[in-house]
């Protein structure tokens, strides 16, 4: 192996194939791995490229979870058991602890306001609490809305609350469209009319958001989405993979004002991001019609978003808006598409 590679200009240590085999990211030597030409054995190409491409991604990684997950999302055949054991580890804690920030926020919520509230709008309040420190969203919603005249000279404070109200509806059950001072509020703070490069990020944020109001409503435990995750074949793992990449695409696409149409992955961050998207698509896909996919479900709610926005004003126009958040042609196609929307649907 080690020859094979530096065929290819690639440098492979004795230690560091040790270490790889022990991690379970390359198989031993034996059946299935090597091929008998004469009386040689070599290893078959694919465990060659399974190794060059965990020599390309290595340099970037400090441990063998992170370089699971870069490589298998750079599409390099990496054994499905470690690619699991390192999204179990970089989800389920980042899940705790966000459960453990929102609870926290709820007990900040007056026990007055608390008991008069419904629950479902207690924990909306909690979870605008936690998007609140997106700042440069927040950022963009607050000078969208120092826009309108009569926010011109609006303090700091009074609107941050606005966009602090603006988050509460948008993380609650459904928007309150009827609220003509709420609905006046979304539309200046996602200023659809306006620049995007001055509203991006203030437009995903609202777009995930507004993608739960638009699928069907239901509570989750942790243990139910660990079982969840548990039960994915290696098959359905590699279709996750696919659809992943198309949203952080799909995302790009839109970011880059149509500027690129992929996203490189080509971080650990990146990789543990994805990572957690792909565990959390696990569970959430189920609250969705069956062969949905999370890039077209964050185009539809952004185009919702703005439907409701222009309702009562001259905005840009549906053909132009559609135009620039479409979401690229897929240009990755694997032998296990036909079966896509079987392996969606739970």
């Amino acid at each position: 192996m080690i020859q094979a590679v530096a065929a290819s200009g690639l440098k492979l240590s004795p230690y560091q194939l040790e270490r790889w085999r022990a991690a379970g990211l390359i198989p031993r030597p034996g059946p299935g791995t090597l091929l008998r030409s004469g009386n040689t054995e070599i290893y078959t190409p694919e465990t060659a490229t399974l190794v060059a491409g965990l020599l390309t991604c290595a340099p970037l990684c400090r441990s063998h979870d992170d370089l699971a997950l870069l490589a298998f999302f750079n599409e390099v055949p990496v054994p499905c058991e470690p690619v699991r054991t390192a999204l179990l580890k970089t989800y389920f804690p980042q899940y705790t602890k966000v459960r453990e920030q929102q609870s926290e926020e709820l007990q900040r919520i007056p026990a007055q306001d608390r008991d008069e509230a419904l629950p479902e709008y207690n924990w909306a309040e909690a979870a605008a609490a936690l998007d609140m420190q997106n700042r440069e969203a927040v950022r963009q919603m607050r000078d969208n809305l120092r826009r309108r005249r009569d926010l011109k000279r609006a303090l700091h404070a009074e609107l941050d609350e606005r966009v602090r109200g603006v988050l509460i509806w948008l993380n609650a059950p459904a928007l309150p469209t009827h609220d003509s001072v709420f609905m006046a509020d979304l539309c200046a703070a996602m200023a659809f009319s306006g620049p995007p490069d001055q509203s991006r990020a203030a437009w995903l944020l609202a777009a995930h958001c507004h993608s739960e109001q638009l699928a069907e409503r239901c509570v989750t435990s942790g243990r139910e989405r660990l079982e969840t995750f548990l039960a994915m074949t290696d098959d359905d793992l590699v279709i996750l993979r696919e659809q992943v990449r198309e949203s952080l695409d799909a995302i790009w696409y839109m970011a880059s004002e149509a500027g690129s149409r992929h996203f490189e992955l080509e971080s650990p961050g990146m990789a543990r991001l994805a990572g957690r998207m792909l565990v959390e698509w696990t569970t959430a896909r189920q609250a969705h019609p069956p062969g949905s996919r999370p890039a077209q479900l964050l185009v539809d709610s952004l185009r919702s978003l703005w439907s409701l926005c222009s309702a009562d004003a001259a905005g840009e126009g549906r053909a132009v808006f559609q135009r620039r958040t479409q979401p690229r042609p897929q240009h990755r196609r694997s032998k296990n598409d036909g079966a896509e929307s079987a392996g969606t649907s739970i």
